[in-house]
């Protein structure tokens, strides 16, 4: 016999918590404690739905990227991926931003988180820049055989300026990199 089903309400309760008492206290003021306190469930609910307080933020951001970053189709590359960064980059200023640095934190403590965050997150996102990349080529906007590295020139910068200066996450910087990478795309590496 199993257990009464879990209620999305209840989950939706913790991970707002979370993301609540990260841009109040920061990310090392954030404990499993105060999130159950603050959504309103006993500690033993929130650990019964997660390990640690990464993982509860991982949640968060996962939920987040899926219903607040677009896929955007606006029939060039550069729109697509203007649009995409030019949104992602908004999230990453704000408690969003400090979110995901406590995630890279973590998965340079932990490998296995660095695992999860991988699959929950990360490779997430790179899909949804692959379609992107995938509508390009059928267009005739990509030669560069290499999809990964169009990716990591996508995402890099973006992490390495969340990590080191966030102020430089501006739509007009999302708009360069996507000029950028577009600009890469249409080109065959020697």
């Amino acid at each position: 016999m199993t257990g009464r089903p879990r209620d999305p309400a209840v989950d939706e309760a913790i991970r707002r918590a979370a993301v609540e008492l990260t841009e109040q206290h920061g990310y090392r003021g954030l404990s499993m404690e105060g999130i159950a306190a603050l959504s309103g469930v006993s500690k033993q609910t929130v650990y019964r739905r997660y390990r640690s307080k990464g993982e509860v933020v991982l949640d968060a951001l996962a939920g987040y990227a899926t219903h607040h970053l677009p896929t955007p189709d606006t029939g060039s590359l550069r729109g697509d991926l203007t649009a995409l960064l030019t949104a992602t980059f908004e999230g990453q200023r704000g408690v969003i931003g400090t979110l995901n640095r406590a995630l890279a934190a973590e998965a340079l403590q932990d490998p296995a988180f660095a695992d999860r965050l991988w699959e929950r997150l990360i490779a997430v996102r790179r899909e949804a820049v692959r379609e992107l990349l995938a509508r390009a080529r059928e267009r005739g906007e990509v030669d560069h055989p290499d999809d990964e590295f169009l990716l990591d020139l996508v995402y890099g910068p973006m992490w390495y300026r969340l990590l080191f200066g966030s102020d430089a996450l501006t739509a007009s910087q999302a708009a360069e990199l996507a000029r950028s990478v577009a600009l890469v795309a249409t080109t065959r590496p020697d």
